[in-house]
């Protein structure tokens, strides 16, 4: 026999002793108890424009309307304190022709019967009277006296909630999957089972939301011990509370991003929730676990799609100037990095009896590289002209690849005619290049120009002078072909 529990929050001394009495009672009488705490139904009138989440809460309510449960009590004094009978009396129709009892009258249902008794023994009496509504059968479950909760048991409730909330926070369970569930449980959190929706489900004030039909489940922990090949289980969630594996007395929280349910928690029902915050902390953490999972996801498929980014740019010969100062692929500057080193560069060092070498290096046959043997060997080309340049131009000098195909390099020297020598190193670097490759033709046109100091002379009508001449030069690798 299945019994929900339906109550406001367990931080109202009034229903934390109601769920204490019933939890003693179900267990004692062999009742399966699920306890859904929704805080407070909330209308459309006194709905709060700066609270736009609270809406949230109280849709833990709608699992239990479909679940297949056998009686439902319902503290609906407490839950509908904020609104009038009628809201009261259309929260409880929806339940349907299910054997129903509230704690409080309310005309047209059926009361729990009690006189002059705590809410922890009208917790015994909620549950007896329900069996005996379902069944027929009168039952007397036995009384124990409520176990007082010591200072000590909060020290330790508090700092149980601190550890898991250190491990979620500090994502100590991520990286290691099974290490994380056994910290969590030797933390205190011994019982447990997450859901998540199959998709994200909306949940507003002003749109309301339906009860997903199916969810999967995320992870199944008894005893600390992780259930094995159990990740990502399809699951109906009707049918959820007969297939937990949680024994005892049932605690679900849904939990939220923003707008969205994400997913619901089922955990067992321990003297921890005797502190009443002891619920929303666990609520919290769950959320913020899954906020975290969510913006690590976020980051690393943003990190994808830039890396992704940046090699379609590079691919393309797109301009590289806007995804951070370096190349991916060579290590070297991009066209951004580039200019603001060759800026710097040229101020500190370019000045009267020195000498300004700009080179642009134009990769001719990349695209066919990448067309023909893919571009992973279309990288490799590129990376070998990378160290090529490296080589010709030495430390001393600025160098960069500008775009997917192009390079650009900058020297200061006092050296005149260094670019005389350059060009013949190229040359011959050229030659070496074309040799040591059988498979395709990595073929370099370069552009490399002289300038005498001027102070006048800006880096701007250098790098000019030095594409109009690498165009012509192209112009003329055109004509010869």
């Amino acid at each position: 026999m299945r019994i929900g529990l339906l109550i406001s929050e367990f931080n109202d001394d009034d229903e934390l002793n109601l769920c204490l009495g019933a939890d003693q009672a179900a267990k004692d009488l062999g009742v399966e108890l699920v306890i859904f705490p929704g805080k407070f139904i909330i209308a459309d009138k006194n709905f709060d424009k700066d609270c736009p989440y609270e809406y949230q809460h109280q849709v833990v309510y709608d699992y239990c309307i479909d679940a297949g449960f056998d009686g439902i009590i319902v503290d609906i004094e407490k839950i509908g304190k904020n609104v009038p009978i009628l809201r009261k009396e259309a929260f409880l129709n929806q339940f349907g022709k299910k054997p129903l009892l509230t704690i409080t009258e309310q005309e047209g249902f059926k009361q729990v019967k009690y006189k002059d008794v705590d809410y922890y023994e009208i917790g015994h009496l909620a549950i007896e009277q329900m069996i005996s509504k379902i069944s027929g059968n009168n039952v007397k479950a036995n009384r124990k006296a409520l176990k007082k909760f010591s200072a000590d048991d909060y020290k330790n409730t508090i700092g149980r909630v601190s550890k898991i909330a250190n491990l979620i926070i500090n994502n100590e369970c991520y990286d290691n999957y099974e290490l994380g569930i056994k910290k969590i449980a030797d933390a205190g959190l011994k019982n447990f089972e997450v859901f998540i929706l199959e998709e994200p489900t909306e949940c507003s004030q002003k749109k309301g939301w339906k009860v997903p039909k199916n969810c999967k489940i995320l992870f199944s922990v008894h005893d600390g011990i992780s259930e094995k090949n159990v990740s990502f289980t399809d699951r109906e969630i009707s049918g959820i509370f007969n297939e937990t594996k949680i024994e005892g007395t049932i605690v679900i929280k849904n939990f939220f991003r923003k707008n969205e349910q994400i997913g619901f928690l089922l955990t067992e029902f321990t003297e921890d929730f005797r502190i009443g915050y002891f619920s929303d902390f666990i609520e919290i953490i769950v959320n913020g676990g899954n906020n975290i999972a969510f913006l690590q996801r976020l980051l690393s498929n943003v990190e994808q799609e830039l890396t992704e980014c940046q090699e379609e740019l590079a691919r393309e010969g797109s301009v590289l100037d806007h995804i951070g100062d370096k190349d991916y692929l060579t290590d070297l500057p991009n066209r951004r990095g580039f200019f603001a080193k060759a800026y710097d560069y040229l101020k500190e060092n370019f000045q009267d009896g020195t000498y300004a070498v700009v080179s642009y290096i134009d990769m001719d046959s990349l695209k066919n590289i990448n067309a023909i043997h893919g571009h992973d060997e279309g990288d490799n080309a590129v990376r070998r002209v990378a160290q090529i340049l490296k080589e010709v131009f030495g430390e001393q000098s600025i160098c960069g690849r500008i775009r997917g195909d192009e390079f650009a390099v900058i020297q200061i020297t006092d050296e005149e005619d260094k670019a005389e020598m350059l060009r013949i190193e190229m040359a011959r670097q050229n030659n070496k290049l074309f040799m040591e490759n059988t498979k395709y033709l990595n073929h370099l046109i370069y552009s490399i120009c002289e300038f005498d100091y001027e102070e006048s002379l800006s880096l701007r009508e250098m790098l000019k002078e030095t594409d109009d001449n690498l165009k012509n030069m192209r112009r003329m690798e055109t004509v010869g072909k």
